[in-house]
């Protein structure tokens, strides 16, 4: 499978980003994207550049706030089953508490959709979903390593290894492995802004189980970055 960016690439947004990034609407987003996600979710949809957007999770509000600053022109889909969270609320999307699985997409169907999932629900469902509604442009935010994270997750199908959900084994599941190298033509993690030794679970970022890409930025940038700096923890693979 191919990148569908470069380093260099995405590395010449930093700036543009950060102006940006400093007036979100919420400011402490514990519990939802922080700097490395949302940097490289705001970099995408102004490379992808949809006519629609469905954002599958939407919290307290910033990914919305997001994708309104990076594409102004999208329609925008948001669904979240615990809308009452919201600090920032929209008024150019349209909001739901139904089901990615379970929404009417027949008009957006084999359009320049992109989907962005960020909902901590088994994502090999929602991504051959998406392959039977020709939606062919997907983020999934929460693409937990092996051993970490609350969901499936396509980090996890592709090791094609066994693989923990809440600390419960499961076995690997080859079929999913398949589908994901037979329909993937590009699959890409994102790059954290800044590393740090250990990862949001403490456990070495060094790791063979985590096969993570280089950081955009060195411990030097760190005084011209301080708020991606003091987010450098919350990446887990977009």
């Amino acid at each position: 499978m191919n990148q569908f960016y470069t380093k260099e690439e995405i590395s010449a947004f930093l700036d543009e980003f950060y102006s940006l990034y400093k007036d979100r609407p919420v400011q402490d987003n514990e519990g939802g994207m922080k700097a490395s996600h949302m940097f490289a979710f705001w970099f995408l949809l102004k490379k992808i550049n949809p006519e629609a957007v469905i954002e599958s999770g939407v919290f307290k509000g910033n990914g919305t706030w997001l994708i309104e600053k990076a594409c102004p022109d999208a329609k925008i889909a948001c669904i979240d089953p615990c809308l009452f969270q919201r600090n920032y609320i929209s008024s150019k999307a349209l909001y739901t508490t139904v089901d990615f699985l379970e929404c009417d997409w027949s008009n957006l169907k084999n359009r320049n959709v992109l989907v962005f999932f960020d909902d901590h629900q088994d994502s090999l469902k929602r991504i051959r979903k998406c392959k039977e509604l020709g939606f062919k442009k997907i983020i999934v935010e929460d693409n937990y390593s092996i051993d970490q994270g609350d969901c499936y997750s396509p980090k996890k199908a592709l090791s094609n290894k066994d693989y923990f959900i809440n600390n419960t084994l499961y076995s690997s599941n080859l079929d999913d492995y398949n589908f994901l190298k037979n329909n993937l033509e590009y699959y890409q993690e994102s790059f954290p802004i800044f590393d740090d030794p250990t990862t949001i679970w403490e456990t070495p970022w060094k790791n063979d189980l985590y096969n993570t890409p280089e950081p955009l930025l060195t411990e030097e940038s760190k005084s011209k970055y301080p708020v991606f700096y003091n987010e450098r923890k919350s990446y887990y693979w977009l």
